[in-house]
């Protein structure tokens, strides 16, 4: 292969240049939200407003309790670590991101009790078992779309539950802004987003807070009034636009993104098996977004397949877990054996995809593939777990 093609759309997207386009005349110019006594500050408070608006608007929540932090990290952590208290009892699902599963532990050190609800074979959230425990807990956290397989979670199916029962219910919607409608009404108390996820600038997250829930959050710093004292700091404006403007974008594109990649991600996955031999879908075929396809390849090691084809950008799972030497959590949670965890990979497809790309990366991994097999033209049909 000649040319570069990027199918890790999970890990990060490419800045959108209408993005850029809103954020320039913020790079240059001095901008403090927080300096109310002049012009400059005025200006760049209003600007600010205006994003947390279209943040809101964008899960179809309350602009008052949009909080900027500097990734989604941070603002999971800021809403978990809200709980960590002895007798607060927090629930979070088996596949949830780092960002939470690795909190949650620490809230466990700080006191708290930590319950772990397993997914089922396709990689849903078992509800029933969710159920068990919704009345005893203080905070539920489900993710809205899993960002290792793709898997949309019942969201709110879950915010109904955890409504019934009084329960704070936070989702991490990092992977579903832009894929899937969030929608914050239904009941959910908290939400989590990333810029850089939606073709927005990196650094700067958000969390999306209930106006009756935004008085349970403490920061994790002090040192300032600033967005309320939960996330004291200056607010970096040109970050914010952009970030307000990559939620406009992902809102009003929704549907036509969700087909072009439903499109690309049948026409990959019928050359790639003209290509190559016994793969699977990993997770649920019809509960997914389109934009994720996780295959497994059994008899050969993922890593060594991602190395092998240095001019493509695919994954094994996580960005944030790249270089672990322990097996996906996600897979594990979902009971493949071991070979299939081993063989699983990541594919990406986003907004500047083409259909050129696809088939060309298509080809491209069914003939690797082949190649660490030991495979000449044994190509059989896909089968589809």
């Amino acid at each position: 292969m000649s040319r570069r093609i990027y199918l890790d759309y999970q890990a990060t997207t490419p800045l959108d240049p209408k993005v850029l386009e809103e954020m320039q005349p913020w790079l240059c110019r001095p901008a403090n939200p927080h300096s109310v006594e002049h012009g400059w500050g005025i200006e760049a408070e209003t600007a600010v407003t205006i994003a947390r608006e279209k943040v809101a608007r964008a899960v179809n929540g309350d602009p008052e309790g949009v909080i900027f932090t500097g990734n989604a990290t941070e603002a999971a952590n800021i809403v978990v670590r809200s709980f960590a208290e002895r007798d607060c009892k927090v629930v979070v699902s088996a596949i949830e991101h780092p960002c939470v599963a690795e909190t949650a532990k620490a809230c466990q050190q700080l006191g708290a009790t930590v319950q772990v609800v397993q997914v089922n074979p396709d990689g849903i959230v078992d509800l029933n078992a969710l159920a068990e425990h919704v009345d005893s807990a203080e905070l539920v956290s489900v993710m809205a779309v899993n960002n290792e397989i793709g898997t949309v979670q019942p969201v709110e199916a879950i915010a109904s539950l955890c409504g019934e029962a009084g329960t704070a219910f936070h989702s991490d919607a990092v992977q579903a802004l832009g894929k899937v409608p969030v929608d914050m009404s239904a009941g959910i108390g908290f939400v989590t987003l990333s810029a850089h996820k939606i073709y927005g600038p990196p650094a700067i997250g958000a969390i999306c807070a209930d106006r009756d829930r935004i008085g349970q959050l403490k920061p994790l710093m002090t040192g300032g009034g600033q967005q309320g004292g939960i996330r004291p700091g200056t607010v970096p404006v040109a970050l914010c636009v952009g970030f307000g403007k990559a939620c406009e974008l992902a809102r009003a594109r929704l549907n036509e993104e969700t087909e072009h990649c439903r499109s690309l991600s049948a026409l990959f996955l019928e050359r790639l098996s003209q290509e190559t031999a016994n793969f699977s879908v990993n997770g649920s075929l019809e509960e997914r977004v389109p934009q994720n396809v996780s295959l497994c390849f059994p008899g050969i090691v993922a890593d060594e397949l991602i190395a092998m084809l240095p001019q493509i950008a695919i994954s094994t799972g996580s960005a944030c877990s790249s270089g672990a030497i322990a097996p996906s959590r996600v897979l594990l949670a979902m009971d493949l054996p071991e070979d299939m965890i081993e063989g699983s990979v990541r594919v990406g497809f986003g907004r500047t995809t083409t259909e050129e790309e696809v088939v060309e990366a298509a080809v491209a991994i069914g003939g690797m593939v082949r190649k660490l097999r030991g495979e000449v033209d044994d190509r059989m049909t896909v089968r589809k777990s």
